[in-house]
C-alpha cells in the first residue's frame, strides 16, 4: 500500500506515514510535480502504484470517472483543516483501506470518502 499527497495536503503527512506508520508515502511538492494538471497526477499515481490522497473532490472525480483504471483514492471531505487534522483524517483513511485489504477489497478503481467526524464511505469510481 502505497500513497501519493496532493498539493492540497500538507507534504507532513507524508513523512508523518512514512516515518510512524512505516508506510511508503510521498508529496506532489516533494516530487517536482506542483501545478501540474490533476489528470496527469492521477495518472503519475496509477503508475507509480500509489493511492492519491486529495481535498480536490470536484476534480478528480471528473478525472476519476474518465480513466479506465485508477489505483484508488481518498477524499478529504474537508478543505480547511489544520495539518494534525489532516494526519489524524489520513490515518483513519489508512486504517479502513487497510481493513479492507485484509478483507480482499483492494482499492482499485474505488474511492473513499472521509470527514474528520469520522464518517466515511467506500464508493466504485468509475461506476461500473
Amino acid at each position: 500500500m502505497k500513497f501519493l499527497i496532493d498539493e492540497d495536503i500538507s507534504p507532513t503527512c507524508a513523512r508523518y506515514l512514512c516515518q510512524e506508520l512505516l508506510i511508503d508515502a510521498i508529496a506532489v511538492r516533494d516530487r517536482g510535480l506542483l501545478g501540474v494538471e490533476d489528470r496527469r497526477i492521477l495518472e503519475y499515481a496509477f503508475n507509480e502504484d500509489r493511492i492519491l490522497i486529495t481535498a480536490n473532490i470536484r476534480d478528480f472525480k471528473l478525472f476519476a470517472n474518465a480513466v479506465e483504471v485508477h489505483a484508488g483514492i481518498v477524499f478529504i471531505q474537508e478543505g480547511d483543516l489544520l495539518r494534525h487534522e489532516q494526519i489524524e483524517i489520513i490515518e483513519k483513511a489508512v486504517k479502513n483501506i487497510q481493513v479492507e485489504i485484509s478483507e480482499g477489497r483492494d482499492m482499485i478503481n474505488r474511492v473513499l470518502y472521509i470527514s474528520i467526524d469520522g464518517t466515511k464511505r467506500f464508493e466504485n469510481l468509475p461506476l461500473i
